[in-house]
């Protein structure tokens, strides 16, 4: 068991289907942590995702529920509304942190099914303490590939938004989105990691599973418009306000979850690590 105290946190919509393998999943963790909380913020959801928390919060005293029903109407845009979610869940912490009850983690987790077989007990714990002593974040590696390359920011790897660059080589013609673009901007980066790897420091991940030490998380905040309006990853900026702080931020190679088939290219998802990638992981 670990000497840490944990808040674990993440958005749940329309997720019924995956809901009891993941919550029970994220359960287990319980068994690694000194003290362990949930909150969970859903909204709008058609199935029975709401449902399914509620009955968990009720049989918990450790699992509240924050149900956010008419964002979907209020803010239209996707990712204004997952940053608007996060951004309570933060709200939560601080005010843990306001009344001295501050947890020393902040666990944020998908609720989606990424997390379904993500690693537990002694492994995760190992995951955990390979980090480098100064990290501020570390994030999930995914069997098959890393799939999350929105999220992602590392100088080589993936420098810039992947799904601005795509737009920026948009058809003008047929006004569709060119498949040879999202190869380029995206699959093509979505590279097999070597459990066994070193932590891969980056500038920005998340993939579904992310820990951050919540000393550096003084004004860090999700967002997902830019200040032109257009919708871009809500990860990136409360990532960018973690290193800013003074945290570095780690992809964890052996911390292990699963990507999801539909985010993954069917001819490029598992591509062998780069030697780039690997010439880039700390080993410290």
């Amino acid at each position: 068991m670990l000497s840490h105290s944990a808040l674990v946190v993440g958005l749940a919509r329309d997720c019924a289907a995956a809901l009891p393998d993941t919550v029970s999943r994220l359960e287990d963790i319980r068994g690694s942590f000194r003290a362990v909380e949930y909150i969970i913020v859903t909204n709008d959801s058609r199935d029975q995702t709401a449902s399914i928390l509620r009955l968990w919060a009720d049989k918990r005293a450790d699992v509240s529920i924050i149900c956010l029903d008419g964002v979907a109407r209020a803010l239209p845009h996707r990712t204004a509304r997952l940053s608007f979610a996060r951004n309570v869940y933060l709200c939560e912490l601080r005010h843990r942190i306001d009344k001295l009850h501050s947890p020393d983690l902040l666990v944020v987790a998908d609720f989606d099914g990424v997390n379904n077989n993500l690693i537990t007990g002694s492994e995760f714990e190992r995951a955990i303490t390979a980090a480098p002593l100064e990290w501020g974040a570390i994030f999930a590696n995914q069997r098959l590939a890393y799939y999350d390359i929105w999220a992602l920011r590392h100088p080589i790897w993936s420098a810039d938004d992947c799904w601005a660059q795509m737009q920026a080589a948009r058809n003008p013609f047929f006004r569709r989105r060119s498949s040879k673009a999202v190869v380029r901007n995206a699959h093509l980066k979505q590279v097999r990691i070597d459990p066994a790897e070193a932590p891969i420091e980056v500038n920005s991940a998340f993939g579904g599973f992310a820990i951050y030490r919540t000393r550096y998380l003084e004004n860090a905040w999700y967002g997902g418009i830019d200040q032109a309006g257009r919708e871009v990853c809500e990860h990136v900026a409360f990532n960018a306000a973690v290193s800013r702080n003074g945290g570095r931020l780690f992809i964890i190679p052996s911390l292990l979850n699963d990507a999801p088939q539909e985010h993954l290219s069917r001819e490029y998802s598992g591509r062998a690590t780069k030697p780039w990638l690997r010439n880039s992981s700390a080993h410290r």
